[in-house]
C-alpha cells in the first residue's frame, strides 16, 4: 500500500507531464479507500457530479457497448447503482432542481429550461438561471443551516447560491461559449474566475463551442484543493451536447462519455490529493434519458390555424406572435399548452381539437390535466403533448407542421417510458457494496444525500433510499 501511495504521489508531482499516470494511480488509490471505509451512517462531505444526458443504459449495458469508463465502473462496483425515474418535462433545469430539492417541478417551480415569455413580454430567451427562482428548500440551503460550506460549478438554477459558485449563465442572444464576461459578473464571490485564471494557464485552453467539461473540471479541481467545500456540486454536459448533435448511443456519444469518465477520474484524484476521500460520499447523477429523433412537430402552426394565435412579420422579417389565447411551451419531446385564461373551456376544447387529428402522427398522445398533476408537472399547463417515437417539438411559426429535425437526439419525454431512465451511482463514506438495485425516483436523490450528511431537506416529497 505504501509503495502505491508513493507512486501516486510521484505521479501527482509530475501532473502536467504524466497526466495519464496520475489518473490511473488515482483510480487505484481511490478504489482502495472507497472499499476500505467502515464509517457508519453519515459522511462529512459529499461530491455530487451530474453527467447531463447519461441515460441509464450507458451504465447498465456498458459491456455491450464496449465502453472504456474505468472510473464509473469502479464506483459502480464499490457502491450502489440504479436507474432513475425522472420528472416531467424530463429536461435539464427541472431535473437538476428536483435532484437538489427532492421535489417535483410543480412544487419547486422550475417547470422548464426557459422562461415562459408570452407577448406582450419581451422575448429574451432567458433560462431559469437564478437560485432565487427555486420555491423550495435546497441542499445548499440545508447545508448553510448546518454551517457547511458549499461549492457549485455550472449547476443549473444555482446562480447566486453557495460560498464558491462558477455559475451556469449566459447572455441572452449569445452562446455560453461567448458569455465568459457574464459568468465573471455572477461568480460568487466576485473575482473567483480571475482567481482561478491566475494559477491555471490552461483553464480555457480546451474550451470550444462543442466542449467545456475540461474547463468545468479545472474549476472544480481548484475549488476542491483551495476551498475544500463540504458539499460540491458539479455539472458536466458535453455528453448531452454530442447526443443532441449526433444522437444517443452513437460513436460520438460513446467517445464523449469516455472523455467524461476521465474528468471524473480527475475529480476523484483531486479529492484524494486534498486528503478528503476518507470522509467523502460520491454521487454520480444525471437528469434524463435520451431518444433518437428525425422529425420536428411545430404546434404553434396548428394553434394559429385554429384561430388561437395571431402572428405578424417583425422589423427583421421574421414572424412573431402578436396575440394569443393558447400557446405552446416546448421542452423537447413534450410540450405544455398554456391558456391565457385558464378557465376558458371553449379555448381548451378548440386547442385540444386542433391536435387530435395528429395523435399517432407526430403526437403520441395528449396528456390531460389530471395526469400532469399526478406527475408534478407545470401546474399552469391545461394539457401537454407527448411526442411520438422519432419526433420532438419545435417553435416554427410558418411552413410545414412536420419538418426534418436538425438534431439527432433529444429528451423531455414522459419519464415513465420504457428504456428512458436517468442514472444514479453512490459510493464512498456511508455507502455499502449493494451493486445494482431496482429503480429509484429522482425525488429520492436529494433526501438520500441529505440523510448521509445529516441535513434536513424541508420540502422534499421523496424519501432516502438505503445505501448500506
Amino acid at each position: 500500500m505504501r509503495e502505491r501511495i508513493y507512486l501516486f504521489e510521484r505521479a501527482a508531482a509530475a501532473y502536467a507531464m504524466l497526466l495519464a499516470v496520475v489518473f490511473a494511480s488515482a483510480l487505484i488509490v481511490s478504489a482502495q479507500q472507497l472499499g476500505q471505509q467502515k464509517e457508519a451512517s453519515k459522511a462529512k462531505r459529499a461530491l455530487i457530479i451530474s453527467i447531463d444526458g447519461l441515460d441509464a443504459r450507458y451504465l447498465l449495458r456498458a459491456d455491450e457497448y464496449g465502453l472504456k469508463i474505468p472510473a464509473l465502473r469502479r464506483l459502480m462496483r464499490q457502491g450502489v447503482t440504479a436507474p432513475v425515474v425522472g420528472v416531467y418535462p424530463s429536461v435539464t433545469y427541472p431535473s437538476h432542481t428536483t435532484i437538489v430539492t427532492g421535489a417535483t417541478p410543480a412544487r419547486h417551480g422550475i417547470v422548464n429550461n426557459t422562461l415562459f415569455e408570452p407577448p406582450p413580454m419581451k422575448q429574451t430567451g432567458s433560462w431559469f438561471w437564478f437560485a432565487r427562482d427555486v420555491k423550495t428548500d435546497t441542499l445548499w440551503d440545508a447545508a448553510a443551516r448546518r454551517g457547511l460550506s458549499v461549492g457549485l460549478v455550472s449547476w443549473p438554477v444555482s446562480t447566486g447560491a453557495g460560498d464558491w459558485n462558477v455559475p451556469e449563465i449566459w447572455s441572452p442572444g449569445r452562446s455560453p461559449f461567448e458569455s465568459r464576461d457574464t459568468v465573471r459578473e455572477y461568480a460568487r464571490p466576485r473575482g473567483l474566475i480571475e482567481e482561478v485564471e491566475r494559477v491555471d494557464s490552461e483553464l480555457f485552453k480546451n474550451l470550444t463551442p462543442d466542449e467545456g467539461d475540461d474547463m468545468r473540471t479545472r474549476f472544480a479541481e481548484y475549488i476542491i484543493a483551495n476551498k475544500r467545500p463540504q458539499l460540491l456540486l458539479v455539472h458536466l454536459f458535453d455528453l448531452d451536447h454530442f447526443e443532441h448533435s449526433y444522437g444517443p448511443f452513437t460513436p460520438q456519444a460513446f467517445a464523449t462519455l469516455e472523455k467524461v469518465d476521465g474528468y471524473i477520474s480527475r475529480l476523484l484524484a483531486a479529492v484524494e490529493r486534498a486528503g478528503l476521500l476518507s470522509e467523502t460520499a460520491i454521487f454520480i447523477v444525471s437528469d434524463h434519458g435520451f431518444k433518437s429523433i428525425s422529425k420536428t412537430f411545430h404546434p404553434l402552426i396548428l394553434l394559429e390555424r385554429a384561430g388561437l394565435v395571431k402572428t405578424a412579420s417583425g422589423a427583421d422579417g421574421r414572424r412573431m406572435v402578436t396575440e394569443w389565447q393558447a400557446l405552446p411551451y416546448v421542452s423537447g419531446g413534450s410540450c405544455a399548452i398554456i391558456l391565457r385564461d385558464g378557465q376558458d373551456q371553449e379555448v381548451l376544447r378548440r386547442a385540444r381539437e386542433a391536435f387530435r387529428p395528429y395523435e399517432q402522427q407526430g403526437i403520441l398522445r395528449i396528456v390531460d390535466k389530471g395526469e400532469l398533476e399526478r406527475l408534478g408537472a407545470n401546474p399552469r399547463a391545461a394539457f401537454a403533448l407527448e411526442a411520438a417515437e422519432g419526433y420532438a417539438f419545435g417553435g416554427g411559426l410558418a411552413g410545414d407542421i412536420i419538418t426534418p429535425s436538425q438534431s439527432r437526439g433529444t429528451h423531455g419525454y414522459l419519464p415513465t417510458l420504457p428504456d428512458y431512465r436517468a442514472s444514479f451511482i453512490a459510493a464512498g463514506v456511508g455507502v455499502g457494496r449493494r451493486g445494482k438495485i431496482g429503480e429509484i425516483r429522482m425525488i429520492d436523490i436529494g433526501p438520500t444525500v441529505a440523510r448521509l450528511l445529516g441535513l434536513e431537506l424541508r420540502d422534499a416529497q421523496g424519501h432516502p433510499i438505503p445505501l448500506e
